[in-house]
């Protein structure tokens, strides 16, 4: 799990991990503007408008089981026209995480994507978790509707390195 450099005070959500149950444990997180205005710098993105999400703990034994929600308002850039445009994130997920691992299992986990995550410590910051699910949700290369690449000129040429060096020569 990524750690933030520094806590951000709407989104950082400390849960006691010897304080959870087999009865669920609800939190809801509400981004305030100063935080969200952080992340968005943190994430390389115009604008983080709107970050919430519900995040509902379980434990059993050394398993942490977290179903949540994420919804999230977020200015991007097109990477084809480079304009400005909008992307909504709207997103249920669930994610496990084990306090202890069986000695031997940690190569085993390494390669396994659906294992639980090991938690170190004796906290689980569910605003770090929301922030992962976050990141996890983005449109990795967003595009604007309608977008398109504009022309090459060179396009559909049959071209070498050498004609670079030729057209020096002249």
């Amino acid at each position: 799990m990524t750690t933030l450099p520094e806590p951000l005070e709407t989104l950082s959500t400390p849960l006691a991990v010897d304080q959870l149950s087999e009865e669920m444990t609800e939190r809801s997180i509400d981004v305030g503007a100063d935080d969200r205005a952080a992340l968005a710098k943190r994430l390389d993105l115009p604008a983080v408008n709107a970050l919430s999400g519900t995040l509902k703990a379980v434990r059993h034994g050394t398993l942490i089981h977290i179903d949540g929600r994420i919804d999230a308002e977020l200015e991007r850039t097109c990477v084809v026209s480079l304009e400005p445009m909008s992307e909504t994130v709207g997103e249920d997920f669930s994610t496990d995480y084990t306090t202890d691992l069986a000695e031997g299992m940690d190569d085993d986990i390494e390669g396994d994507l659906d294992a639980p995550e090991l938690l170190e410590g004796e906290t689980l910051d569910l605003g770090d978790v929301l922030l992962e699910q976050l990141v996890l949700a983005m449109t990795p290369h967003p595009r604007k509707e309608g977008a398109e690449a504009p022309n090459d000129p060179g396009a559909g040429k049959e071209s070498s390195p050498f004609d670079v060096l030729k057209a020096l020569k002249s």
